[in-house]
């Protein structure tokens, strides 16, 4: 009998764990019962009784896993850890809010029957404005066209991944996985499936409009050369600016034009971010050489 993994990354959600472990273990017992599964719960160090929930399911369920790391590893690594983990045929990752619905289970592991290693959810429709919309759609084109690979647009973090791509990830030690990138990077026959996300059953969501951004640019960073190709073009262009002024002021005797000090002004200020990027970069690369991705967990159950 093939076992499905259930790896569900979980952060301050004492009010969803039982709600979300009740409903797909009823979707197992009676839409797949001809699948074994198990839950992995990866815990980012949660401060309110999640720890104490988890832990009482772990004992009477001994299906139920439980990692909890020393601090907050963010999210990406959070399912990458439940991931490489993971002991079954697939691995489904599912937020514990219940946005995404455990009902579509099924269709997923479906077309993993059919020969998909990669089944991935795709959000039919976004309760957002037009700006929100607008930038989203300008971040996939920004990905798409400075990337090895096509990511979908509005393709979710809820999908199902085949162990062969399991055993990929577990070789991996990057500091600041893309993990959704990763996974399609991995992929040989990736099929998205079309669904509606519900709203978040209780609770708040940990993803606000700070770590949306970062979770944007850690994408740009980690799987694209985009910032490089903008820079590699900032500095031509900067160069060429200076020759060229520097030429005009030899043959025509001017002391300065007379938008030189806003042009100066406008360099330093590329300068500056370009200077941030650079710093970005230089601290991911410092970070992983010293490979401080060790020693997460401060515990684990049922292992």
């Amino acid at each position: 009998m093939k076992k499905i993994s259930i790896c569900i990354p979980v952060l301050n959600e004492e009010k969803n764990i039982i709600n979300i472990y009740k409903k797909i273990k009823d979707i197992f017992e009676k839409d797949l019962n001809d699948y074994q599964n198990e839950f992995i719960f990866t815990d980012n160090n949660s401060d309110d009784r999640t720890q104490e929930i988890i832990t009482d399911l772990c004992k009477k369920d001994k299906n139920v896993k439980y990692i909890r790391f020393k601090k907050n590893i963010n999210y990406d690594n959070s399912i990458l850890e439940g991931y490489i983990h993971a002991n079954g045929d697939a691995a489904i990752v599912i937020d514990c809010d219940l946005q995404d619905p455990p009902e579509m289970f099924g269709k997923f592991i479906n077309e993993w029957e059919n020969g998909y290693d990669l089944v991935y959810g795709k959000v039919k429709s976004r309760n957002e404005s037009f700006i929100i919309s607008s930038l989203r759609k300008l971040y996939y084109k920004l990905i798409n066209l400075n990337s090895y690979y096509n990511y979908p647009e509005n393709a979710h973090d809820f999908r199902l991944i085949d162990k062969s791509i399991i055993e990929k990830l577990k070789n991996i030690d990057y500091i600041f996985p893309y993990v959704r990138g990763i996974t399609f990077n991995f992929s040989k026959n990736p099929i998205g499936i079309i669904y509606d996300r519900n709203e978040r059953s209780k609770g708040k969501s940990k993803f606000g409009f700070y770590k949306s951004v970062t979770y944007s640019a850690n994408a740009f960073y980690e799987e694209t050369f985009l910032f490089t190709k903008i820079f590699r073009r900032l500095t031509l262009f900067i160069t060429t600016i200076f020759i060229l002024f520097s030429t005009i002021n030899i043959f025509t005797n001017f002391a300065y034009l007379k938008f030189f000090d806003n042009l100066i002004l406008s360099i330093l200020i590329l300068l500056a971010i370009f200077l941030t990027v650079i710093t970005e970069y230089l601290t991911r690369i410092y970070l992983q050489l010293k490979k401080i991705k060790t020693n997460i967990y401060e515990f684990k159950i049922n292992f």
